[in-house]
Order: C-alpha cells, then sequence, then structure tokens
C-alpha cells in the first residue's frame, strides 16, 4: 500500500483511503445523484406528472446544494494540505486566509497559530544565537583589550627604566668617583693607624699608663670609624651598581635548570640571613615539578632574582620572628618554594608565613626606590630589579600577601618553544 509523503517537493501517488481520494468519490456520487435528478425531472416534466416534478425539482436543488458544499469544502481542505506541506517544507511567510466556521476553519486558525510562535521561536533563536555570538566577541574583545592593556603597561615601564636607567647610570659614575676615593683613603688611613700603632709599642717607654691607654683608645676609635666607612662605603657602591642596572639587559643566554637554580640561589639566600640575623631558623619546604627542567634565561640575572626574593623572604619571617620573641615557640619561619609548568608557562612560587606586605602597598612594591623595610635597611631596588629582568625574560611577576599572615611572590616565565 502506497503512502502519502513529501520527497523532494514532489507528490507520490494517491492511496487508497486518503481524503483525496474519498473527497474525489464523494464529488462523483454528488455528481451522479445530479444527473439523476436533472433526468428525472425531465422525464416528470414530459409525463406531466406534477408531484413527480416537485421531487425532482427538490432533489436536483439538493444535490446542486451538495455538490457546492463538497467542492467549497474540498477547496478549504486542499488549501490547509497545501498550508501544511509549505510549512514543513519551512515556508513560514505562506498563509491561506479561510472563511467559515466549521472545522476546517479551525484547523487554519491552529495552523495561523503554530505558525506563529514557530515564526517567534525562530526569532527567539536567531536572538539567543547573536546573543551568544556578540557575548563571544564581547569576551574576544576584552581579552585582546587586556592584552594591550598589559602591553601598553609593558612598553611604559620599559621606557621609564630605560630612561631611569640612563639617569641613574651618569648618576651612579659621578658618585662612584668619590666613593673610591673614601675607600682608598679610609685604606691608606687604615694603614696609617697601623703604622702609629707600631711606633706606639716601640716608643711607649716614656709614657705612663694613663696616656698610653687614652692613645690605645684613640686608635682603636679610628680604626672602628674608617671599618664602618668602609662598610657604608661598599654599601652605597652596591646601591649604584644597582641603579647602573635599571632598564638595562645583559649577560648570555645559555640553558639553565630552573629548580637547581632556585634551590641552590635560595640556600645561599637562607645562609646569608643567618649570618645576618642571630638565632634565624627557616623550615624550607620545595616542591619542584621536575618537568620544568632546562630553559634559556641569563643564569645570574635570574639567580640574582630568586636570591632577592628569598632574601626578601627571609627578612620578613625575622622580623615576625623578632615581633613574637616573647612567644617563640608559637612561630615556626617556613618557606615554600614551588615551580611547575602549566602548558606554555613556567611558574615559580616563593611563598613565606612572614609579616605580609601591607595592603596599600601592594601596587607599588615594583616601583624603584620604593620600600617597606624600616630606614637604612633597603633602598627599594631590589623588586623593581626582579621585576626588570623577569620582563626581559619576556615574563611576569606578581605579588599576593595577607598582612600579618603571607606573603607570596609568582614569577611566569614563558615555557621552553613558546
Amino acid at each position: 500500500m502506497a503512502s502519502e509523503s513529501t520527497n523532494g517537493g514532489r507528490d507520490e501517488p494517491i492511496s487508497r483511503f486518503s481524503l483525496r481520494r474519498k473527497s474525489i468519490q464523494m464529488t462523483l456520487a454528488l455528481v451522479l445523484s445530479l444527473v439523476v435528478s436533472v433526468v428525472l425531472l425531465v422525464q416528470a416534466m414530459a409525463a406531466g406528472h406534477g408531484a413527480l416534478v416537485a421531487v425532482a425539482s427538490v432533489g436536483l436543488a439538493l444535490a446542486l446544494f451538495a455538490n457546492y458544499r463538497n467542492v467549497h469544502t474540498g477547496l478549504r481542505v486542499v488549501a490547509v494540505e497545501v498550508w501544511i506541506r509549505k510549512m514543513g517544507e519551512g515556508d513560514l511567510d505562506y498563509t491561506v486566509n479561510l472563511s467559515g466556521n466549521d472545522e476546517v476553519n479551525r484547523t487554519a486558525e491552529a495552523l495561523e497559530r503554530l505558525r506563529q510562535r514557530s515564526i517567534e521561536a525562530l526569532q527567539l533563536d536567531l536572538v539567543r544565537k547573536l546573543s551568544e555570538d556578540l557575548q563571544k566577541k564581547n569576551s574576544e574583545l576584552e581579552q585582546v583589550l587586556a592584552e594591550l592593556q598589559q602591553t601598553q603597561g609593558q612598553i611604559i615601564l620599559r621606557q621609564k627604566l630605560v630612561e631611569l636607567g640612563e639617569l641613574t647610570a651618569g648618576v651612579a659614575h659621578e658618585i662612584r668617583n668619590p666613593l673610591n676615593f673614601m675607600r682608598n683613603f679610609s685604606e691608606a688611613s687604615e694603614e696609617l693607624v697601623g703604622e702609629l700603632r707600631e711606633a706606639m709599642e716601640q716608643h711607649s717607654d716614656g709614657l705612663d699608663h694613663g696616656t698610653r691607654a687614652l692613645i690605645a683608645g684613640i686608635t682603636e676609635d679610628l680604626t672602628e670609624n674608617l671599618m664602618r666607612i668602609r662598610s657604608h662605603g661598599d654599601r652605597a657602591d652596591r646601591i649604584v651598581r644597582d641603579m647602573s642596572t635599571i632598564g638595562r639587559g645583559g649577560g648570555t643566554r645559555q640553558p639553565v635548570a630552573i629548580n637547581d637554580l632556585l634551590n641552590d640561589r635560595a640556600m645561599i639566600a637562607f645562609h646569608s640571613a643567618q649570618a645576618q640575623f642571630e638565632d634565624f631558623e627557616v623550615d624550607v619546604r620545595s616542591d619542584c615539578d621536575p618537568e620544568v627542567g632546562e630553559m634559556e634565561v641569563v643564569p645570574e640575572e635570574m639567580g640574582r632574582v630568586f636570591l632577592n626574593l628569598v632574601g626578601n623572604a627571609c627578612f620578613a619571617m625575622d622580623e615576625k620572628r623578632r615581633m613574637n620573641d616573647q612567644d617563640r615557640d608559637s612561630y615556626r619561619p617556613t618557606l615554600w618554594l614551588r615551580t611547575e609548568r602549566t602548558g606554555e608557562e613556567i611558574v615559580i612560587r616563593i611563598r613565606d608565613n612572614g609579616t605580609g606586605i601591607p595592603t596599600d602597598s601592594m601596587d607599588k612594591i615594583f616601583n624603584p626606590f620604593y620600600t617597606t623595610k624600616p630606614s637604612g635597611t633597603g633602598v627599594g631596588l631590589g623588586l623593581s630589579l626582579c621585576n626588570d629582568v623577569v620582563r626581559q625574560h619576556g615574563g611576569s611577576i606578581a605579588a599576593e600577601s595577607e598582612p600579618g599572615d603571607f606573603a607570596e611572590i609568582t614569577v611566569r616565565l614563558p615555557a621552553p618553544g613558546h
């Protein structure tokens, strides 16, 4: 048995029990009844039979009316069928206006409501799709804007550092000359004091005990003062050297095992802190990802970054230890060293449980000459130089802190091949 369906817009053969076939059969039956009524009417009129003429006339009228209604209804049903086919093909602009108040008309009204809802659904789907596309484009634009702003900030910072480096290089040269005179004359004065001490030992017989003690005290004071002059001169020389390196890259890049470099510089910074801070101990917890491997860096510069960061952590932990001097057992300085490789980046995290970073200083700590340390213990160049070195290697550096609880510095470097 064939079935009625649509295939590429081509009508299939009419099935035996289709509505169209039944309509045709009904039409043929009504036409036949109409012909019979006409024949009966003609015969009745020829025979002059009045009653039969009346019956034949009524039958003819009924047959005409039935044929009219059947053809009218059939055309409306065909129109509805065509409408349904058009909607099935996706043509929602096609519509049919039908008159009447029967099942066919109510079916047409239902189809119109379905068409309107289908149009609304398509519009909503289109709006949703456009909204999703717009959100995606906005996200991409926001990401591009953020990258542009970051790049712009790096360019501005680099320009400032270059200008600052050019300025400080000239200043450093002028300052280094008197520093060299200070060092040379302090060394010469130490030698003279040594010669004076030897001369006093050789000619001390003619002096009484009080005079010898006075001269010995003066020479000791002179020696101590000269040592302080040399010490502060060396510190000033280091500051000048740091100033002269701002904004200036240097050194040769070579493959370096980042984990080894970090742990080595951390141990150096720790031993330096032990020598500087009395009774200083720290629990170092290293969690290094072996997948980090080697990357191309300037070993001296990157090593100095790790040295500065761990040194700052040791200073903060010792400061907190001194603040808890009355209850040292409640606080144990702990340093966490962690590295990991995440896709296109190598991430180095250095975290301590020291005094943390003040909230109002978080956006300034990488600025040159800004420091949170007490006066005389830092000049604010360490983190600025770290930031400079990391950016020269194509990376970024960021800080996270909870004042009084912890501070964590995160260094992100591009992985080899990216």
